[in-house]
């Protein structure tokens, strides 16, 4: 009787340290920033014409260029994206994001120099209208999902840089 009363309390002690708190506040908190989908339209060029490919989020609209926006502060990048998919889910986030980005593109290294040899190829804005970028808020550091992006290569958006 006393070894089954013990092995009760050690099985009962193990499922408590083993509990991860449900819903509690700390479980349930997301880091600011911002997702959505990437969709691509039409075809991809050959993957030798995209040697990178991700999400660039600028404070600045137009913004000087993707490298100095990035070396000052004031642009962030998500991952690589993968090449050749369709609908490609994003996420940028980090603790210390917040404030507002008003011009969040695809950006596509295309060429032998990873610091020049870039282009947006898709630009996020409600209307539709892509040389009316909309800008994404993150408030008081708050996430924002629902920023898609369309991209087609053949189409370009116009270019800020």
């Amino acid at each position: 009787m006393r070894t089954a009363v013990l092995l009760l309390l050690l099985c009962s002690a193990l499922f408590a340290a083993a509990c991860d708190h449900g819903l509690s506040p700390e479980a349930t908190a997301v880091d600011p920033g911002f997702g959505g989908t990437l969709t691509v339209t039409g075809s991809w060029p050959p993957a030798d014409s995209v040697r990178d490919f991700r999400i660039v989020a600028f404070r600045n609209y137009p913004p000087k260029d993707i490298l100095s926006e990035v070396i000052n502060g004031s642009a962030v990048f998500s991952d690589p994206l993968p090449y050749g998919e369709k609908d490609i889910p994003y996420l940028i986030q980090d603790e210390s994001l917040q404030g507002s980005f008003a011009y969040v593109v695809v950006a596509q290294n295309y060429g032998e120099d990873p610091f020049q040899d870039w282009r947006a190829v898709g630009v996020f804005t409600t209307t539709g209208d892509v040389t009316r970028p909309s800008p994404v808020d993150l408030g008081g550091g708050r996430f924002v999902s629902s920023v898609d992006i369309t991209v087609n290569f053949y189409d370009l958006p116009p270019q800020p840089f």
